[in-house]
């Protein structure tokens, strides 16, 4: 269920490169606290990936989501396209001011990527079950992916589902609950072009450039992302701290209350741990 929000969401449209991006501002400005921008995951949007989040965080701080859009054309997919549609929605909804960004999946990896080439604009930053570079066992999934939907099989859904949850939600989940859960799943052309890039990322190179005070959350049991990922993200960057949440690649449903509170705390302090710092689970 989504909380009501204090803060009447506005929102815009902008074109990039074709593209119609649109973003949500919720919110009060606040002196002295950059206002947090949210980039969502494959198959996302600001309102399936952050339904809960974004009304939840706007209590305290001013809060810009984006939802990435395709660009026209069948062209591959490129990382620089949604960094660009990030960017561009920045610009329109903060001319000109620093911001926190947090992005989650495929959005940690835009974010992170928006954070090391452009430094000066990122203060904090938040990448939650996200990757450096794609692994074999990421390809195989993917491979998995292609294939049940080119057969357009009933059960990709449910495949889905399957990676993207713990054994233990799913397992307290009605058979209607899960019904209705993979009802919900987006799959259109614009899904099908974000799995192709996901096959191929590697940030490798571009992620020691980050400057900006991080916050890195793995997920405990993600079949998509093992948190070995999210681990070697913390690695890379040099003023990191890493904590983990006992969910799947899910996080964003599984345990949004526990993900809120780990966001809205780093934010509050980015630097209250100290760079290579493990931060324990604090449950709410």
């Amino acid at each position: 269920m989504t909380p009501p929000e204090r803060h009447p969401r506005r929102s815009a449209s902008l074109l990039v490169e074709g593209a119609d991006v649109r973003y949500h501002v919720a919110g009060d400005s606040r002196p002295g606290q950059p206002p947090l921008v949210l980039v969502h995951g494959t198959t996302g949007s600001t309102d399936s990936h952050y339904g809960y989040l974004f009304p939840m965080l706007a209590f305290e701080r001013q809060v810009i989501s984006v939802d990435l859009a395709p660009p026209p054309g069948e062209a591959p997919l490129t990382l620089e396209q949604l960094v660009r549609q990030v960017e561009a929605a920045i610009e329109a909804a903060a001319p000109g001011r620093p911001v926190d960004l947090c992005g989650y999946s495929l959005g940690a990896v835009v974010a992170a990527r928006l954070a090391a080439g452009q430094p000066q604009r990122v203060r904090a930053l938040v990448l939650v079950a996200g990757w450096m570079r794609t692994d074999g066992h990421q390809r195989l999934r993917n491979r998995i992916w292609r294939e049940l939907r080119e057969a357009g099989a009933e059960s990709l859904r449910s495949f889905m589902m399957f990676c993207a949850f713990s054994a233990g939600f799913i397992a307290a989940r009605t058979e209607p609950e899960l019904t209705e859960m993979a009802r919900r799943i987006t799959l259109d052309a614009f899904v099908d072009r974000q799995m192709a890039l996901n096959a191929g990322i590697d940030i490798s190179a571009q992620a020691p450039a980050i400057r900006a005070t991080t916050l890195v959350v793995g997920c405990t049991h993600d079949q998509m992302v093992p948190p070995e990922h999210a681990r070697l993200l913390f690695a890379a960057i040099d003023d990191a701290r890493y904590t983990q949440i006992d969910a799947g690649h899910a996080v964003v449903f599984e345990r949004p209350s526990e993900l809120l509170c780990q966001i809205g705390r780093f934010l509050d302090a980015p630097h209250a741990h100290a760079a290579g710092s493990v931060i324990a689970a604090e449950q709410p």
